[in-house]
C-alpha cells in the first residue's frame, strides 16, 4: 500500500490527491474541495469527466454528471450548493416519459460512435444509473426517481437489453438492491450474471462496479464483493498501481478506496508523506 499511495502523490492531479487525502482521513477543508471540483463543473449544474484546463472547449454531460456524483459522495457533499444545482440539472434533462439520455449538446459537441443514436440500451443505463447514484447519496425521495423507475419497469424484463452491456447490468443490479420494486427472481438473475462477468472485467470497470456496490449498500462480505476484490488484487501491478489507458491514477485511487472499505486494517500503518 505505501507504494500505491506514493505513486498517487507523485503523479496524481489535484482531484486524485484530494480523493486520497479524504480516504486516508487527512486534514482538509470544504473550501479546498470546492476549489478542486470547480474546474469540472458548469454553471447549469452539469459536470465533465475532465477539468477545464485539460480541455477548454467542452460541455457538461449526463454521463459526466453521473460519474462525478461519486466524488460528491466521497467528499460528503450531499447538502451543498453543488449538489442542489446538480439535482436541478438532472430534473431539467429528464424526458417526459421518465427516462434519461445523454444531452443533445454533448452528442453534438463530442460525437462518439457508441453513443450517437438514441439506442435503447444506452437509455436503459442512463435511466438506471441516475437513481442508483441518488439513492447512494440519500436522495431516495427526489422527484426524478419515481418516473425513472416506471420507465425501467417497462423495459427490464428484456434480458437481452439488461445484459447488452456490463454497465446496464450493474446499474439495474444496484437499483434492485436499493428498492423493492421487482421480484427476487430478476434480482437473482442479475446477481448471477454479474458474478459470471467479474473475472473478465478490466481494472477501471471493476473499480466502478465495486464502488457502485458499496454505494448501493452491499456489505463487504457479499459474494459479488468478495469475488470482485479477489479479481482486483490479481490485477494490481508490481508498482502498486492498476493500469488503465488514460485513467491509471484515477483507477488506482478508486481501487484503494474500495480496498479500504473491505479491509480498513491495511490503512492503520504509517503511509509515506511524499
Amino acid at each position: 500500500m505505501p507504494r500505491t499511495v506514493a505513486y498517487i502523490r507523485r503523479y496524481g492531479n489535484a482531484l486524485d490527491k484530494l480523493r486520497l487525502t479524504v480516504l486516508l482521513g487527512e486534514p482538509h477543508t470544504r473550501d479546498e474541495i470546492q476549489v478542486v471540483l470547480r474546474p469540472y463543473r458548469f454553471d447549469d449544474g452539469s459536470w465533465d469527466y475532465t477539468p477545464g484546463e485539460l480541455c477548454e472547449e467542452r460541455v457538461g454531460s449526463l454521463g459526466g454528471t453521473i460519474h462525478c456524483l461519486r466524488w460528491l459522495r466521497e467528499f460528503g457533499m450531499q447538502q451543498t450548493e453543488e449538489m442542489s444545482s446538480t439535482l436541478e440539472f438532472l430534473a431539467r434533462v429528464q424526458e417526459d416519459d421518465g427516462s434519461f439520455y445523454e444531452t443533445r449538446a454533448k452528442l453534438d459537441h463530442s460525437p462518439q460512435p457508441w453513443l450517437q443514436e438514441d439506442t435503447l440500451i444506452d437509455r436503459f443505463y442512463f435511466t438506471a444509473a441516475v437513481p442508483v447514484r441518488l439513492y447512494s447519496m440519500g436522495c431516495s425521495l427526489h422527484h426524478v426517481i419515481k418516473p425513472a423507475l416506471r420507465w425501467l419497469r417497462e423495459h427490464w424484463g428484456d434480458w437481452g437489453l439488461v445484459t447488452g452491456t456490463w454497465y446496464s447490468l450493474w446499474a439495474l443490479l444496484c437499483l434492485l438492491h436499493q428498492t423493492d420494486q421487482t421480484t427476487l427472481t430478476l434480482y437473482n438473475r442479475c446477481h448471477d450474471k454479474a458474478m459470471s462477468w467479474i473475472d473478465g472485467l478490466r481494472p477501471q470497470p471493476l473499480t466502478w462496479f465495486l464502488d457502485a456496490l458499496q454505494g448501493a449498500g452491499f456489505p463487504s462480505d457479499e459474494p459479488l464483493v468478495v469475488r470482485g476484490m479477489a479479481r482486483l488484487l490479481s490485477l494490481q501491478q508490481d508498482d502498486g498501481t492498476w493500469q488503465e489507458p488514460a485513467s491509471q491514477v484515477e483507477t488506482t485511487v478508486t481501487a484503494i478506496r474500495v480496498l479500504r472499505w473491505c479491509w480498513p486494517e491495511l490503512f492503520l500503518r504509517p503511509l509515506p508523506l511524499a
